[in-house]
């Protein structure tokens, strides 16, 4: 893939609590979305935190150099993992105080012709308008999700003074920057609701981190591990948190009488909810496993059937499940619980690459359906494929990152 414009020598300044090798997944995308400008030619620094994602966070140095691509480590106020909220907030702010620091050196030292944030932490925005000042160059924001409104939605923070000062915030970063990325129409469409310029909004697809490919279901390593058999095996892959309609498949589970396992993968909030429901109604059709290294993951996807992306339907427009593009890539179809209007679900139905279910209901109707119409799953699965290899993998989102940032810097 070639740049249509000379980018060598361009420097860009990118800022984000989470980057690899800390395990968020906005941050392992970052890091490879940075690897990806360090090769087209920019020279790439990185402001991110030390990991602090989990309480068991690999180590990482300081300051670490690569070709095209410099990262500097700065404190989090020594937390480490996400229990609590106050906690969390308290290494938001940890990181801010000392990214800033960071930047107001860097900006004795070096120049930047363009600043680029995600959303880690919430705010973390207010970083790209403050160093778009002090480098006088333009801010591209990659917006991951959507605070606070993330938060009122899901019943974590009430409407008041706190939520009018954020929503003045996200008005002062929103008209700051030049380009904002989002990773969908639904969040496109959401943000022009709120008064932001259509013009200034991109649409970006985010992709697999890890390299996926379609596998053999059968002679699966994670089948035989595990002892899935087999087995017609819906799979739930990640956090298990407030955000998702998972006991959809829990109600599903007690419905359904055929050779069909219900496989939970991950941790999270609901999960002691879920294994409780489970276990209440002595349901043997379901089980739960802890989250799986990195290794086993194509592996893991491979072994299922329908693999599902849930999101309360109150959140469409404001994130978008990472989680769907390596499951896209490994060719297995997607079960979407939530709004038939979410991000996912416009994607299942453009491509015939899975299903829609709004309501417990309709989750045991298509899963019922599907354990007995192999052809129908076989031919989501290959959909699944053709439309991540055509729209949705780290090449076709390079080339538009690519294009916007030529865009941008065309305006110097």
């Amino acid at each position: 893939m070639d740049a249509t414009h000379a980018v060598k020598g361009r420097r860009i300044l990118v800022i984000n609590q989470y980057f690899a090798p800390d395990t968020a997944a906005s941050g392992l995308v970052l890091a490879s979305l940075c690897e990806g400008l360090a090769q087209q030619g920019f020279q790439v620094v990185v402001i991110c935190g030390f990991p602090c994602y989990t309480e068991d966070a690999p180590e990482a140095p300081a300051v670490e150099t690569n070709p095209g691509l410099t990262i500097y480590r700065v404190g989090t106020g020594g937390v480490k993992g996400r229990s609590g909220i106050r906690r969390r907030f308290q290494g938001y702010i940890g990181f801010m105080l000392a990214a800033w620091s960071k930047i107001r050196r860097l900006s004795s030292q070096e120049h930047f012709d363009t600043v680029i944030t995600a959303t880690n932490p919430p705010f973390v925005g207010l970083l790209g308008v403050m160093a778009r000042h002090r480098f006088n160059c333009p801010f591209v924001y990659i917006l991951h999700d959507l605070h606070p409104d993330i938060l009122v939605k899901t019943g974590r923070l009430h409407p008041g003074l706190i939520t009018r000062l954020w929503e003045r915030l996200n008005k002062i970063i929103f008209d700051s920057a030049a380009v904002i990325v989002v990773l969908g129409d639904r969040m496109r469409e959401y943000l022009q609701g709120k008064g932001v310029v259509g013009e200034k909004i991109e649409v970006i697809h985010n992709w697999s981190i890890q390299n996926i490919t379609p596998r053999n279901k059968i002679k699966n390593p994670f089948r035989k591990a595990h002892g899935l058999g087999e087995r017609f095996v819906v799979l739930y892959a990640g956090n298990m948190g407030i955000s998702h309609n998972l006991e959809y498949l829990i109600e599903a589970a007690s419905e359904i009488e055929e050779d069909l396992l219900f496989l939970f993968v991950g941790n999270g909030e609901k999960k002691a909810e879920l294994q409780a429901a489970v276990q209440k109604q002595g349901l043997a059709n379901v089980m739960f496993l802890p989250y799986q290294p990195d290794a086993v993951l194509n592996d893991m996807l491979a072994a299922a059937d329908v693999c599902v992306v849930a999101l309360e339907p109150e959140l469409t427009g404001l994130a978008v499940p990472s989680k769907t593009y390596p499951i896209l890539a490994s060719g297995r179809p997607i079960l979407v619980i939530g709004s038939s209007d979410n991000e996912v679900a416009q994607i299942v139905r453009q491509w015939g690459c899975g299903w829609v279910a709004a309501t417990p209901g309709q989750t045991s109707e298509v899963l019922k359906r599907l354990v007995v119409s192999p052809e129908e799953v076989s031919r989501a699965g290959e959909n699944a494929v053709q439309a991540y290899q055509q729209n949705f993998c780290w090449e076709k989102a390079m080339a538009r990152y690519m294009k916007v940032l030529n865009t941008v810097l065309d305006k110097l």
